[in-house]
């Protein structure tokens, strides 16, 4: 009890708005008596296509704000960080491309994964560059010939590039010390933005620092709404969520799909599925740490309560055995969303009786009035979900399919709400 209580109060201390102002406090007045300029530090992979859009939009960022970005060039990230390679990849592609169209930035549309012999000649010639003022115009147009699979035009520009192994190695190293294991990442004073989907904190923060009010060009996780009610109605429509009661980002999605089923009459599908650890997948400290972080300001944002954690572990699958018996999709969102609450916001494991107790309340079931479903059935209702997730080209959670159109991400729901409406 007492160490649950202590693990509870730890964990709201380090996703609290009151320690990382005490942080950026910190940073910016080391900053002032230094009267260091703004220096942040960008790790590019030359055959991520989030990187590709990112070299076009830091320089952006560069001249708005005037800041300093210091690149380095990754190769190698840590494998057990992607449970599904080969999935993330091609999902990866095609959600840069939607990326791009939204934003107004270049990947080439014939665009396929890069072969690894022009991957290691880029990823040397740029990291032989990143000294240079044109490392990003650079980038951005060995990238595109990289995307093209223009092995010939590539090997034309990088020939002259040293096969010299350690620039990345330091770079990879870094990255790690850090504290973060994925590329396309901008780092500023302690926290790290990965891609397009985190630069409006990171806007936010630079026009506080330097004074502006402009609204962050960066934000498509903010506007479903707009484009909700900009194109025409999606009510009746339908989309399948692959979600994990142990998933923070799942917990994020269902606040934000509760009110979209209000606003627009859509129709939800809940596919529940166990999470990557209770299928024998490992998360390691760095990622679970970010992971916390993320979700703390991704929370923050969108005003949903979060940071009082508590270990979930076997209660999940009491909980999908309850969740899949109710019947009506309005009850199950809120019973999951009530006992994902209590877990994720309020320190409370799922092991109490009382969490199961007010997550059915907060749906309007009495305890009598339901009977979770055998092991056999609910274990094998969780089976299909999963099997359906991989067969649409999912890899983890949470994962939305509307449209005839996979998203991974929480953070998608504009894109899902263009699928819908361009039915």
């Amino acid at each position: 009890m007492i160490k649950r209580w202590a693990r509870t109060q730890i964990t709201r201390w380090i996703t609290s708005s009151t320690r990382l102002k005490l942080r950026r406090l910190a940073y910016g007045a080391r900053r002032r008596i230094t009267r260091a300029p703004l220096v942040a530090h960008y790790f590019h992979r030359v055959d991520d296509p989030y990187a590709q859009l990112m070299v076009q939009a830091v320089p952006e960022l560069m001249d708005r704000f005037g800041l300093k970005v210091i690149p380095h060039v990754v190769e190698r990230l840590p494998a057990v960080m992607y449970p599904d390679p080969a999935r993330y990849e091609a999902l990866s592609v095609l959600d840069a491309f939607r990326l791009a169209r939204l934003y107004g930035l270049g990947l080439p549309s014939e665009a396929t994964v890069p072969d690894r012999l022009s991957v290691q000649m880029c990823a040397r010639y740029l990291a032989s560059i990143t000294d240079k003022d044109s490392f990003f115009s650079q980038a951005e147009e060995l990238g595109s010939l990289l995307w093209r699979r223009d092995a010939r035009a590539i090997q034309q520009r990088c020939a002259v590039a040293q096969m010299d192994d350690e620039p990345l190695r330091e770079a990879e190293r870094l990255l790690s010390k850090l504290g973060q294991y994925t590329s396309g990442s901008l780092y500023f004073e302690g926290e790290f933005y990965p891609g397009l989907d985190r630069l409006d904190h990171l806007e936010a923060r630079l026009s506080k620092i330097v004074g502006t009010t402009s609204r962050p060009r960066f934000d498509a996780t903010r506007r479903w709404r707009e484009t909700l009610a900009a194109g025409p109605s999606i009510a009746g429509k339908s989309i399948e969520f692959f979600f994990s009661v142990r998933s923070p980002y799942s917990y994020l999605a269902i606040n934000e799909l509760i009110e979209l089923r209000r606003i627009s009459d859509v129709q939800i599908r809940l596919r529940p599925v166990l999470p990557m650890l209770m299928r024998g997948m490992a998360v390691t400290q760095t990622k679970g740490l970010y992971i916390v972080f993320d979700v703390a300001r991704e929370a923050r944002l969108k005003a949903i309560p979060f940071g009082s954690l508590a270990e979930v572990g076997e209660p999940i699958r009491r909980a999908m055995a309850v969740g899949m018996a109710i019947a009506d999709v309005d009850q199950q969102l809120t019973f999951y969303e009530s006992f994902m609450r209590s877990t994720w916001a309020e320190g409370k494991t799922g092991l109490e009786p009382a969490t199961m107790a007010r997550a059915l309340k907060a749906a309007d079931i009495a305890p009598g009035d339901i009977t979770p479903l055998a092991p056999a059935a609910w274990e094998a209702q969780e089976d299909r979900n999963r099997s359906d997730m991989l067969r649409i080209g999912g890899w983890g959670v949470p994962t939305f399919y509307a449209g005839g159109q996979t998203f991974w991400g929480q953070d998608r729901l504009w894109a899902v709400i263009e699928a819908l409406q361009a039915q």
